[in-house]
């Protein structure tokens, strides 16, 4: 997720792997940025992302802050759900 080459709607889609790039929240191409900071669907995982990087960096943050200050929290955030699963 780091790098931008997650498992990502958007990502797949660049590639023809799949018809189009929208997020099942549907508000939204489903990439790394939209799933951290903006889909519906992981709103749950987002608070207690969010609430422990606010321990240490602003919200919202860049993916580098993410891991190199928050990178258990980060990775905590990223096995909560599975992304092929949205």
């Amino acid at each position: 997720m780091v790098t931008g080459h997650g498992n990502t709607r958007a990502y797949l889609h660049q590639f023809k792997t799949i018809e189009n790039a929208t997020c099942p929240c549907n508000k939204g191409d489903q990439t790394i940025d939209h799933s951290l900071n903006q889909c519906t669907l992981l709103q749950t995982q987002r608070e207690l992302l969010r609430n422990n990087v606010l321990k240490s960096v602003k919200w919202p943050f860049s993916k580098e802050e993410l891991i190199t200050k928050r990178l258990i929290s980060f990775l905590i955030f990223t096995k909560s759900r599975d992304f092929d699963q949205l």
